[in-house]
């Protein structure tokens, strides 16, 4: 089939696509999943706030996804963020998979230059504001890939188009993992923490980035274990501001442990010891 032939057949109303992923995002409502994430809202302020998400392009996107793959369903919100809504769904295998949704918005856009210009990658940074949400989609996407590559700890991913990235979900059956800013009671915090000083330094120097906005908010603890989410800012080791990143990203490391109680190593040690080259 051709993709004029695959377009025609997609060719669906947007108050018909909106009607189906309304209601998906009811039923996960009405299921009560992971309910300390899920704020009840009235209808009106619910459909204002996925229109910040879902354009027709989005919802005529989605819509393809879940009739030709990798999507069979598509259940409701995990998470929402400045750049950015999570959410459930479900794979041609029923498994569970995490999607995040860019929003297209000229205000995020424009801090999003900060971490792009500047790295080898990308020798072009596009005006279009789409288009640079596109391609902030699939540097999320790319550096997922590098991480997950060398063996760190942060979702695989599975699928990019456009403003649409699919990626393994973290949790337990349909509720998603926390993150680390709301667990109240760590266990073998020590341990954790050195994961965590692991993770930073085998970014660096085994997949040659840095996360750049690393910290509690954006660190999931799955079965005791921390895993890195939020990667699309992060910038490789050759980036200007590669080294600036990288000290902040310590610094709110070490600062979050050192609140909850930890006796801490010499950061600045730490710091020298990531960068140094054999």
């Amino acid at each position: 089939m051709t993709d004029e032939e695959d377009d025609l057949d997609e060719e669906l109303t947007k108050e018909t696509v909106e009607s189906k992923l309304y209601s998906n995002i009811d039923a996960l409502e009405k299921q009560k999943i992971d309910n300390k994430r899920i704020r009840l809202i009235d209808d009106s302020k619910r459909r204002s706030t996925l229109n910040s998400v879902f354009d027709e392009r989005t919802i005529y996107q989605l819509t393809k996804l879940e009739k030709n793959g990798p999507l069979i369903k598509i259940e409701g919100m995990i998470s929402a963020g400045k750049e950015a809504n999570v959410y459930l769904g479900y794979d041609q295998d029923g498994k569970e998979v995490a999607i995040k949704i860019y929003k297209i918005d000229n205000n995020t856009s424009k801090w999003m230059r900060n971490y792009i210009v500047g790295d080898p990658r990308f020798k072009k940074v596009p005006h279009n504001i789409s288009k640079i949400i596109f391609l902030w989609a699939s540097k999320e996407y790319k550096n997922l890939k590098r991480a997950h590559k060398v063996g760190l700890r942060v979702p695989k991913p599975i699928f990019i188009k456009n403003n649409i990235l699919i990626m393994e979900y973290i949790g337990d059956g349909p509720n998603p993992a926390p993150r680390l800013k709301d667990i109240k009671e760590l266990k073998n915090i020590s341990l954790l923490f050195e994961d965590i000083l692991s993770f930073i330094k085998n970014l660096y120097q085994k997949a040659n980035l840095v996360h750049g906005d690393l910290s509690e908010f954006n660190i999931l603890y799955n079965n005791q274990y921390p895993v890195v989410i939020d990667v699309s800012q992060a910038v490789t080791t050759q980036h200007p501001k590669a080294e600036v990143y990288l000290a902040r990203d310590i610094k709110n490391v070490f600062t979050y442990f050192g609140r909850i109680g930890l006796k801490l190593p010499n950061p600045q040690e730490f710091y020298f010891e990531v960068i140094k080259h054999e």
